[in-house]
């Protein structure tokens, strides 16, 4: 009797153990099948995404701009232009332009030519002149923008808000309009010119059947959330909708 009950607990057990190894191979089979199988394209999205500030391919990596301008405690403005390739940077001072090699720094960005040093960290920089006291500086935001866009070529770049924008146009027959803080942009290769470019003008240019028109106008303009001020106000029609907001001429 013994044995005869050893033997059928045993026959439970081996059942037990096939049925188990089932639903695990069911499992394992599951997941192969799901990782093996082509994943769904998804439609062509009408935009790419882009960066909240435009990019061309001459923009360093990392939201680094070409160039930038720096307001000074002593009443200058410093215009600093990155030379990327040299591992230095140009300075523009009210005596004259000097290019500074990058030197070694603990923290911020150091840039030293043996009598000047100008120092970088985020948002402020020191001026050091051999003999001279430090003449501490904060970067205008509003004015580097400018700056970088003149340096990859833009000829105006105008800009505003809810939701916030930027429109580009330069080089000649290249016109970036980039929207919705950024997560749209649209790029145009035929933008063609109406009227002065320094007084009033309009900017007409469409891809894919998709029109896009920018009026330029020479006139005083606020930024209705910064405060700052430009010589230019544009109106940029696109997709059904009107974009209004201030520019400024960076040639």
């Amino acid at each position: 009797m013994n044995q005869r009950r050893r033997l059928h607990v045993w026959l439970i057990l081996l059942a037990c153990a096939v049925s188990l190894a089932g639903c695990r191979r069911g499992t394992d089979d599951a997941a192969v099948t799901a990782s093996a199988a082509p994943a769904a394209t998804a439609p062509a999205p009408s935009a790419t995404p882009a960066a909240a500030s435009v990019e061309s391919p001459a923009s360093p990596p990392g939201g680094v701009l070409l160039a930038y301008v720096w307001d000074c405690d002593d009443g200058t403005s410093l215009v600093m232009q990155n030379l990327l390739a040299e591992r230095a940077i140009s300075l523009e001072l009210p005596e004259g332009t000097r290019r500074l090699p990058q030197a070694i720094s603990a923290s911020g960005a150091k840039y030293d030519d043996g009598s000047l040093v100008f120092w970088t960290k985020g948002d402020t920089a020191m001026l050091e002149r051999a003999g001279g006291p430090t003449v501490n500086c904060r970067e205008s935001r509003a004015k580097s923008l400018v700056a970088d866009a003149r340096a990859r070529g833009v000829a105006y770049r105008g800009q505003g808000n809810e939701p916030g924008w930027v429109i580009e146009v330069g080089p000649p027959g290249r016109l970036v309009f980039v929207t919705n803080y950024g997560q749209e942009r649209h790029e145009f290769t035929n933008a063609k010119l109406t009227g002065d470019a320094a007084v009033g003008a309009e900017y007409r240019a469409e891809r894919d059947k998709l029109p896009i028109v920018a009026t330029v106008t020479l006139e005083p303009c606020q930024d209705d959330m910064s405060g700052a001020a430009y010589d230019y106000s544009v109106v940029v029609e696109f997709g059904g909708r009107s974009y209004r907001g201030c520019g400024s001429d960076t040639r």
